[in-house]
């Protein structure tokens, strides 16, 4: 793969860190969700670091990022910790929101982050037809439409254009970017919470959640700077939360592991089955820093 072209800075300064066996990928999402992947996936897959942005990313042979599809979300709608109806990010991003403010949020599963508005005009966008459905049952206002085609209806529209936990499952981060920059007003904030490359989620072992057809990205601190540069914007904030109670068990079970082995994306050898066996005792003793990162951050950027 020679000139590969970062989806972000659009620079071509990579290097790839890592070969994923498409094998691999199938066999624990079927172990660990039981969910079928092999239609979405067409070959082995490179792990990319981008020199310039710091934005790592997932290709497949044809340089293209496997993405999940419709059937593939709405398998994740089993699992009650999918879509988290309180989470740290929508509380510290709540006090950037204007009571009066006009708010899109773009992949907003079923539209949890709007109860945290009650008098904003809020309109949601997200393309599971299920997450829809449930949404509607609270009077939320969701629309299955790509926030591309949304941002060409209502150009410079809104006080406040929002994404959590999104921005890593899109194939293309510079369009989506540049889309929701089209439908926010002059002066108005744009939102991103992403999952964290500086925090614990970097020493995750087989957490295919964090890989394709899930996530396709990952983004640093470094490259979430550089967002604001690459789009001509003013950084605000970037927040990180502490580590949650559902995160700890995790946390903790990476720590332990990278005591003992090196960390790589994937290992389903012998010596790493016996680590995780003997972490089930021996991780009750890792202690968690007062300091540590959990696993979402939090960036606010204005638009001039």
């Amino acid at each position: 793969m020679n000139n590969i072209q970062c989806p972000l800075c659009q620079k071509s300064h990579c290097s790839i860190e890592e070969k994923i066996q498409k094998q691999d990928l199938v066999f624990l999402y079927k172990k660990n969700f039981k969910i079928d992947i092999d239609r979405l996936i067409d070959s082995d897959l490179n792990y990319i670091h981008c020199n310039d942005c710091d934005l790592r990313f997932f290709l497949d042979k044809d340089s293209k990022m496997p993405t999940g599809d419709n059937e593939f979300y709405n398998s994740f709608n089993q699992f009650p910790w999918y879509y988290m109806t309180e989470k740290t990010e929508y509380r510290y991003t709540k006090d950037y929101i204007k009571p009066s403010s006009k708010v899109l949020e773009v992949g907003c599963g079923k539209g949890a982050f709007a109860k945290f508005l009650p008098k904003a005009d809020y309109t949601g966008l997200e393309f599971s037809t299920e997450a829809k459905k449930l949404a509607e049952q609270n009077g939320i206002n969701i629309q299955n439409i790509s926030i591309q085609e949304y941002a060409k209806i209502h150009p410079q529209s809104f006080d406040v254009v929002c994404s959590f936990q999104v921005l890593e499952h899109v194939s293309n981060p510079r369009e989506f970017i540049e889309s929701k920059l089209a439908a926010l007003r002059g002066g108005g904030h744009m939102i991103i919470a992403v999952p964290s490359e500086d925090s614990f989620m970097k020493d995750i072992i087989n957490g295919v959640l964090n890989m394709p057809p899930h996530h396709l990205s990952r983004f640093s601190d470094k490259s979430l700077e550089n967002i604001a540069k690459i789009f001509n914007l003013k950084l605000i904030s970037i927040y990180h939360e502490n580590i949650q109670p559902e995160h700890i068990d995790m946390y903790k079970s990476a720590q332990w592991a990278k005591k003992f082995l090196p960390i790589s994306l994937i290992d389903r050898g012998v010596s790493r089955k016996i680590i995780n066996k003997l972490g089930i005792i021996g991780k009750k003793f890792i202690q968690i820093p007062s300091d540590a990162r959990g696993q979402s951050v939090v960036a606010i950027y204005e638009k001039s």
